[in-house]
């Protein structure tokens, strides 16, 4: 996985994009780009990486990804096996420019919101259930329609958004974004190399070495770029993935704990909880009484 810079292929004619992909997986690397995106996820699950932050994404999350934030979408390794053919993705990709109604229309009065929600994107916004049921109707049109009928759709949307309180920030407050592109480039290795390894033992001289660094200078650099801990942020992809592997039960909870990377379930549960306020139990519980719940109907 590499850094690169995604030009968006948008037609002459329009002044932003909006498009549905229907696909088998999402093939992406870790990318940025000077448009806002809005990604709709219909159908598709996997780990998203957004900035400095790490997380799952779910079907019917709605997310906004600010201008030249670094980001990717991931799914779930089992996508692309190719084997279940359940496995595929669904989503509504929407891209624009800040200024894609022109200089004069960011001074308006009334878009003052719209400011606000575009600099509050800039640490990458993931929305409520509710705010994305107000947006469903709209994003669903916005791919079929034409002319004007499109500009109004999308207006229609970021009005939603910018008046809702249903979201939360993706990454970390003083969230720094303007490092150059030599060092989003470092990160890329970086971030490619936790995702590949992190269910094995990884040593920090390892790491540091595919940064180019000496260890203690890779410590801060990791730190001051991603205001986490080298091994914070290798335990929030552990975690993560023990999370989908709870959310499928199953396997029991110590061999999640391996398969997740930690070497001790004492450790496995303190960090889970440190993470996700609850212990990795509490965690799948809900889950576990859905499934019973669905096979005494069946």
């Amino acid at each position: 996985m590499k850094l690169t810079y995604k030009q968006t292929d948008r037609k002459p004619e329009n002044s932003f994009l909006a498009r549905q992909d229907t696909i088998p997986c999402i093939e992406q690397d870790w990318h940025f780009h000077p448009e806002i995106e809005l990604i709709y996820f219909l159908k598709s699950t996997g780990t998203r990486y957004v900035g400095n932050s790490i997380g799952n994404f779910e079907e019917g999350e709605l997310y906004m990804i600010g201008s030249n934030v670094p980001h990717l979408f991931r799914n779930h390794r089992e996508y692309y096996d190719g084997i279940d053919e359940n496995n595929s993705a669904d989503l509504i990709v929407v891209k624009f420019e800040r200024d894609f109604l022109g200089e004069t229309f960011k001074e308006l009065p009334e878009a003052k919101r719209l400011q606000t929600l575009f600099d509050n994107a800039n640490r990458g916004l993931k929305f409520s259930k509710a705010a994305t049921y107000l947006v469903h109707t709209h994003m669903m049109g916005l791919v079929r329609g034409q002319g004007l009928s499109r500009i109004v759709g999308l207006l229609k949307i970021l009005d939603i958004l910018s008046v809702s309180e249903n979201f939360s920030f993706l990454c970390s407050n003083g969230f720094d974004n303007s490092y150059k592109k030599s060092e989003k480039e470092r990160m890329a290795r970086i971030i490619s190399y936790l995702n590949e390894n992190f269910e094995n033992k990884i040593e920090l001289e390892t790491v540091a070495s595919i940064a180019h660094m000496a260890p203690n200078a890779f410590c801060r650099y990791f730190k001051k770029r991603t205001q986490k801990s080298f091994v914070q942020f290798l335990n929030e992809i552990r975690i993560g993935h023990a999370c989908k592997l709870l959310i499928e039960g199953k396997l029991q909870i110590t061999t999640i704990c391996y398969q997740s990377g930690f070497n001790t379930v004492t450790n496995f549960n303190r960090q889970f909880k440190a993470l996700m306020n609850m212990t990795p139990t509490e965690y799948m519980e809900p889950y576990i009484s859905n499934q019973k719940v669905e096979l005494e109907n069946v």
